[in-house]
């Protein structure tokens, strides 16, 4: 406790960068071996991605909520909540016996994660920081998750991790303050809003569709072609590891055009998982996915945040979009990989990536305009 006492002693962005570290690495440490804790307790390819449905479809409400209201009634408040709240619900899952009772833990944790992402997000812009280097420390904590997976392949005691992490996460942030902004009121659907970014919007919606499919069954799919949990846990930090130092190199250049390179480049992951033969193979490729999701996500929120004035609803959108893919992608993934396979499933995902491809053309003509986006 001695070192939390010397916290709010620290810089802004310091404290905003351990937030972000251990909010992900509770999402991390929960979800690595989630398919095979689902798996143990009975459930099919479908009930798998229905599981990871329920989180992605309650992430998708509650940021749809809250975001909205971040800009009207302020950031700290659902920041502080949201938190501490997961905290709780991380917990729910070591205590889940049915397939039924994980996938209500799972969607009471995305419901909690959803009151907080966009308020912290818009946040982090409002306070001056570099949005890129915080979201580079999101995928530090995803990539400390993975190891700590890799490490103890005890799932009980992961699950047990993210509520720690999530409540330390919930003592930082009650060492910031409000930042002194305007209050925005919103329409309660913000047509104009999701009109403007609608470029943004729906190759992001596509993408994760695509992915989310995949991620769905992806430790099932990677212990089919020979990994064992050890390996798993290690793709993971491959992934986790790249985006951090992506992430960081990335956000000097132009939004919309690393939006559109990770677009070109998830079509291309998704394609190489459909033809891998052996886990060893996909090694160098979870680099390039690093870089994909990174350029994707870095590129879009500076965009958001940087076009709209409604930063907490723009950026709570992405959010609804990406948990929206979420609920969607995962039982598109379940029932693709039931009837057709692991292999079918990814060519579907890299073919779906490639409609988003499409959907984003004319971003940058939009884009160039305002000198803002320029980096």
């Amino acid at each position: 406790m001695q070192y939390l006492r010397r916290i709010p002693h620290t810089s802004l962005a310091f404290r905003l960068a351990l937030v972000s570290f251990l909010f992900n690495i509770s999402i991390e440490t929960s979800s690595v071996f989630l398919p095979l804790r689902a798996r143990s307790l009975g459930a099919s390819d479908l009930e798998v991605g229905l599981i990871a449905a329920s989180y992605g479809m309650a992430y998708f409400v509650s940021s749809f909520l809250f975001g909205r209201q971040s800009d009207m009634r302020g950031r700290m408040v659902f920041i502080r909540y949201g938190v501490a709240i997961s905290a709780l619900a991380y917990l729910l899952q070591i205590f889940a016996p049915t397939t039924l009772t994980l996938m209500a833990a799972r969607g009471a944790i995305g419901f909690s994660l959803g009151v907080s992402s966009a308020a912290l997000v818009a946040y982090v812009y409002e306070a001056g920081a570099a949005v890129g280097s915080f979201a580079s420390y999101g995928s530090l904590g995803w990539f400390f998750g993975a190891l700590l997976a890799a490490a103890t392949r005890n799932i009980e005691w992961l699950f047990a991790a993210s509520a720690v992490a999530s409540a330390i996460a919930f003592l930082i942030s009650l060492t910031l303050r409000e930042e002194a902004v305007s209050r925005i009121k919103v329409t309660v659907i913000p047509m104009g809003v999701i009109w403007t970014n609608r470029k943004i919007y729906v190759p992001f919606l596509l993408r994760h569709i695509g992915a989310t499919a995949v991620w769905s069954i992806f430790a099932l799919y990677l212990s089919g072609i020979g990994a064992s949990t050890l390996w798993i846990a290690l793709m993971d930090v491959l992934n986790m590891g790249g985006q951090f130092v992506a992430m960081r190199f990335i956000q000097r250049f132009n939004p919309v055009r690393i939006f559109t390179i990770g677009l070109l480049t998830s079509v291309l992951v998704f394609a190489v998982y459909g033809m891998a033969t052996h886990y060893l193979q996909l090694i160098p490729v979870q680099i390039v996915l690093a870089i994909a999701w990174s350029g994707l996500f870095v590129g879009a929120l500076n965009y958001l945040l940087a076009k709209n004035v409604e930063r907490g609803t723009a950026v709570g959108m992405l959010y609804s979009t990406m948990s929206l893919a979420g609920g969607i992608g995962p039982f598109l993934g379940g029932a693709i990989a039931q009837v057709w396979g692991f292999s079918t499933l990814m060519f579907a995902s890299s073919g779906i990536s490639f409609l988003g491809l499409l959907a984003s053309r004319g971003l940058g003509s939009r884009a160039g305009k305002r000198q803002e986006l320029k980096e």
